[in-house]
């Protein structure tokens, strides 16, 4: 057994020697999560709004292969938010205000959670492959040193978008390890019957 497993069989000792959990506090964690997730759609629909922007600024450069990647990305942003919507399903309320029900609900969350940060990863990785590929023939130095306005466009592209790439997959790794953390528990609480307390 690793460190990290006495580590949680402890935890998990220390947890059932605590009292029953208060299901109007595990309510009022459920329902301040459930803001979190709205907070976290208008944060996406917004992300949304602006790669529509960035996508129809291809259009201003003089290149058919930019005006297709536009039209795909417009189609692209609008199929991720609809896939963000569809695995969100069933996460939003629980079944019971029992704790069972509650502790299910945060089950279902965080394997949401699991699968909206690895549609992410992949996504990201899938946009960025295929937009390198589109923008290798501007990436010449000669092509963009004799126009500068699209020097100005990748320039921007760049700056904004790189540190954009390395953060989100940083998070989404490390959101993926605490969910699958969360789920073991929410399992053995399940399995054991146990109201247990904290939901996150």
């Amino acid at each position: 057994m690793t460190s990290h497993d006495s580590d949680w069989t402890q935890w998990g000792q220390l947890w059932r020697e605590q009292p029953a959990a208060d299901p109007s506090r595990l309510l009022r964690q459920v329902a301040r999560k459930r803001w979190r997730m709205r907070a976290m759609v208008a944060v996406e629909a917004l992300g949304t709004c602006v790669a529509f922007v960035q996508c129809l600024r291809m259009y201003d450069i003089a290149s058919w292969r930019w005006r297709a990647w536009g039209g795909l990305m417009l189609l692209f942003v609008l199929a991720m938010q609809a896939l963000y919507l569809h695995i969100r399903r069933g996460t939003w309320r629980a079944s019971g205000s029992d704790v069972h029900s509650l502790l299910a609900l945060t089950l279902r969350r965080a394997q949401a959670g699991i699968r909206l940060a690895r549609l992410n990863l992949w996504s990201t990785v899938a946009l960025a492959a295929f937009t390198l590929l589109v923008a290798w023939p501007e990436l010449e130095p000669g092509r963009w040193e004799a126009d500068p306005r699209l020097r100005l466009t990748l320039l921007m592209q760049f700056v904004v978008n790189t540190p954009l790439i390395v953060a989100l997959v940083a998070v989404c790794a490390w959101y993926i390890r605490r969910q699958k953390a969360r789920i073991a528990r929410m399992r053995t609480w399940l399995a054991s019957g146990h109201d247990g307390g904290e939901m996150g």
